[in-house]
């Protein structure tokens, strides 16, 4: 295990090289950040290039006003448009993401997973993660000072555990409770999406047990039964029949009973 500025965590790099494989959890990811910093920046911006360059949509060019030549105006144009294409894409994949999880959590048939590690993700993904290592250089940090975190959960009930993150996030928002249960609900057709539940997870022990058997014990109905159970539903199928048989010859020995009477009268 490598130290990292949180105690008993594990960088990812260092989980890879152990042989532990896991896939991003891009959906809780998005879901949980919502709108964050820069789609806010980039909302700003957009407003300022509406509104503020005379000429441009949002400022027409009053009287005695002189506007931006052609050249700027359309470096404007282009700087809006793309900021609006920005902020709708940023909105469409939130949207997307949301209605995602909300699918994926109506799955009946959930993973039982417990959680088992802090993991830096120091494996970098994207520009934001390249520019985070920059910055931790350029402040005189370690590399994996900035960061993302996230918990580690693993798959209990078989030989071959799984591996799944939560939401990745930043060190300080990170809650972790050794052995703490939660679902994991996968995508059947997509590999490497998916979504944990670990909020309305099981605190105490007991809670815990109780999940767990429901998630890894076999249904009733599919039980083997004991000797004394098989005796006893035989009895009672004897019983009933006995009952049934008893039932259909009773009209059966009235009828024979009027006939025998009524030919002893005759014969009187």
């Amino acid at each position: 295990m490598e130290n990292t500025p949180i105690d008993q965590t594990y960088r990812q790099s260092y989980l890879q090289r152990a042989g532990v494989r896991f896939d991003f959890n891009i959906v809780d990811t998005v879901c949980r950040r919502k709108l964050n910093f820069s789609f806010y920046l980039a909302l700003i911006a957009a407003l300022l290039v509406f509104g503020l360059p005379p000429g441009m949509w949002g400022h027409p060019v009053s009287e005695g006003e002189q506007a931006l030549s052609s050249g700027w105006l359309l470096l404007y144009n282009i700087l809006f448009l793309s900021l609006i294409a920005y902020l709708g894409g940023y909105l469409l994949r939130l949207v997307y993401f949301l209605r995602l999880r909300a699918k994926l959590r109506r799955d009946d048939a959930p993973l039982a997973v417990e959680a088992y590690a802090v993991v830096c993700l120091d494996v970098k993904r994207g520009f934001g993660d390249y520019l985070s290592a920059l910055w931790g250089k350029i402040v005189k940090r370690d590399s994996t000072y900035y960061c993302r975190y996230a918990v580690l959960y693993k798959e209990v009930g078989t030989m071959h555990p799984r591996f799944f993150l939560t939401a990745a996030t930043s060190a300080r928002k990170i809650f972790f409770i050794p052995e703490h249960v939660g679902l994991v609900f996968l995508h059947r057709k997509k590999e490497g999406l998916y979504t944990l539940d670990d909020k309305g997870s099981y605190q105490t022990a007991s809670e815990k047990r109780t999940i767990l058997d429901k998630m890894l014990q076999p249904s009733a109905n599919l039980a083997p039964k004991s000797g004394s159970e098989v005796v006893e539903k035989h009895s009672a199928t004897a019983t009933a029949a006995a009952a049934a048989a008893a039932a259909a010859a009773a009209p059966v020995a009235s009828d024979m009973s009027t006939q025998i009477k009524e030919s002893t009268s005759e014969q009187a």
